[in-house]
């Protein structure tokens, strides 16, 4: 009993914190493109990027700490928007639930994982997830210590949805639409991705073509 009050405890909080949710989804799945217009793909690389045009400015995103961490915390685990306009942070991969998917599209699942070019043996965590979850405590920051290709493990899933030209935003959607919080930007904790923050991170894609050894596979 004090287990189903607990999870309609935390439906209640967590439908509360959504700062949006689709109630008519498209049955037509739209590709998602990078600034380019380009689609984006699972086997590319894509740094995700702050929209200048409705964003609260900063750069890209990247593996880090935040604000006040814990000194005992040897690897970066958070998933932070970085302050610098013209940094574009650190390159990740989509790899959508369904494997035979060639083409990454919107309000379709996708594990998002940092990449790391020459991984040494340790700080390989890069897989984002929503930490907590599931709980009643608001906001949920995202960490990278989550694990692709689980499709029970619901707090590794993500949506990316279209709110401008070539502009989208990342949502949190553990049980199916209409219940998706938006990802956002916690300020007051040195600039933290997260849900339940009040506010909508607004971003672009580009593509990272760098050359690099491909980490994750």
């Amino acid at each position: 009993m004090k287990s189903v009050v607990l999870l309609i405890s935390f439906l209640l909080a967590f439908w509360c914190s959504c700062t949006s949710a689709t109630t008519t989804p498209n049955p037509v799945l739209q590709v998602v493109r990078d600034i380019h217009g380009d689609i984006l793909t699972p086997d590319s690389r894509y740094f995700v990027v702050s929209s200048a045009i409705t964003s609260a400015g900063g750069g890209g995103v990247f593996r880090g700490f935040g604000a006040g961490h814990d000194a005992n915390f040897v690897c970066p685990f958070r998933v932070v928007q970085s302050g610098r306009d013209l940094y574009k942070g650190m390159p990740v991969i989509f790899k959508p639930k369904a494997a035979k998917q060639v083409e990454i599209t919107e309000s379709s699942d996708v594990n998002i994982e940092f990449y790391i070019d020459n991984p040494s043996g340790i700080c390989n965590n890069t897989v984002w997830e929503v930490e907590g979850f599931p709980g009643h405590d608001i906001p949920m920051y995202l960490t990278t210590f989550g694990e692709a290709g689980h499709v029970k493990n619901v707090a590794s899933w993500f949506q990316i949805k279209k709110t401008g030209s070539y502009m989208y935003k990342l949502m949190f959607c553990p049980y199916g639409e209409p219940i998706c919080s938006d990802i956002g930007i916690d300020y007051t904790a040195g600039r933290l991705l997260a849900i339940g923050t009040g506010n909508t991170f607004n971003l672009v894609f580009i593509k990272d073509t760098n050359i690099g050894i491909k980490s994750i596979v």
